[in-house]
């Protein structure tokens, strides 16, 4: 069955196709359902006019990865974003995945402020994992609408330099191992993929003019790229609603802050652990000129179209 067929139940005469319901009622049922569709495309039109043409990194986290619904629904959005326009970059990391077979491995798993502790063996898993597996599977999925998306990671033409870093926590410099701090990005490599129709799928990898290959935190990997770009927006989907502060003895969700706001809320202890390097990446990315940031759930149904298409709040929105 075609999609024409598919859409509505066909009557033929004499070799001529009707359509089996009075179109023209008001008390047609079906006709008011597909009219209320056409009305809420006419309701994202202003947006999808604002974001055409204009560059969108989402950086998707390791949660979703476990779950192939909520991944394939995710990704089905960022195949709408693009048909209509907007130039999708996608980054990825493994955290999960990564931690899981390391410690099948019996690799110790450590994290200093949400940065994962990468020795010589962590290096490897992360490199299998990221590449090998989530990289192609995203890049799979994606195809499934056409030969839209092409995986790529940070080492590719080493489009992402690195060099080892070192972090300071408590006066004290930590040895990360192979964790990468970025030096530069080379945007014109993104670019061509995006001039040429595709969506670049990143696996969160840079490499340093020795040839070592370094884990790079994937948010601050999002932020980079979104920097180096001018991104429009930079979209962080993980598996929380956002920013949480205590209220009145129970947690309320922030709808929008700043980024002074932020810092303060960091040094207080209100955001901390693994959120503190996703709110450090979009405070940075504006910094270097991206518009917006973003941090949502992506676990709930479309909630990056919700944020892009409609004037409705969902998530944390950080602010200059």
């Amino acid at each position: 069955m075609n999609q024409d067929e598919n859409r509505n139940e066909k009557v033929i005469y004499d070799e001529i196709e009707y359509y089996s319901y009075d179109y023209s009622s008001d008390r047609d049922l079906d006709s008011k359902a597909y009219l209320s569709k056409v009305e809420v495309l006419l309701e994202s039109l202003p947006y999808i006019k604002e974001y055409f043409d204009s560059i969108v990194v989402v950086k998707i986290g390791g949660s979703m990865m476990e779950n192939d619904s909520i991944l394939q629904s995710v990704l089905d959005d960022i195949v709408l974003m693009k048909y209509v326009g907007i130039k999708v970059v996608l980054v990825h990391g493994g955290g999960r995945k990564i931690t899981k077979l390391m410690e099948e491995k019996g690799i110790k798993v450590e994290f200093v402020d949400g940065l994962r502790v990468t020795g010589k063996d962590a290096i490897d898993i992360v490199k299998m994992v990221l590449i090998g597996d989530i990289n192609t599977k995203i890049v799979s999925l994606l195809n499934k609408h056409g030969e839209i998306a092409i995986g790529v990671s940070g080492n590719d033409a080493n489009f992402i330099k690195c060099r080892k870093k070192y972090y300071e926590k408590d006066g004290r410099k930590v040895d990360l191992g192979f964790v990468g701090e970025i030096e530069a990005i080379d945007s014109d490599f993104i670019t061509n993929i995006l001039n040429n129709g595709y969506i670049p799928v990143v696996a969160s990898l840079g490499a340093d003019n020795s040839g070592n290959i370094y884990n790079v935190n994937a948010d601050t990997c999002a932020c980079d790229i979104a920097s180096s770009l001018k991104a429009r927006k930079l979209v962080l989907l993980t598996n929380v609603d956002g920013i949480f502060k205590e209220v009145e003895g129970r947690p309320k969700l922030i709808s929008k802050l700043s980024s002074k706001k932020c810092m303060q809320l960091i040094d207080t202890g209100e955001i901390s652990s693994g959120m503190i390097p996703k709110v450090k990446a979009c405070i940075n990315a504006l910094k270097m000129g991206v518009e917006r940031t973003h941090i949502l759930n992506g676990t709930k149904e479309h909630s990056i179209l919700v944020e892009i298409f409609t004037d409705r709040g969902i998530g944390t929105m950080i602010l200059e």
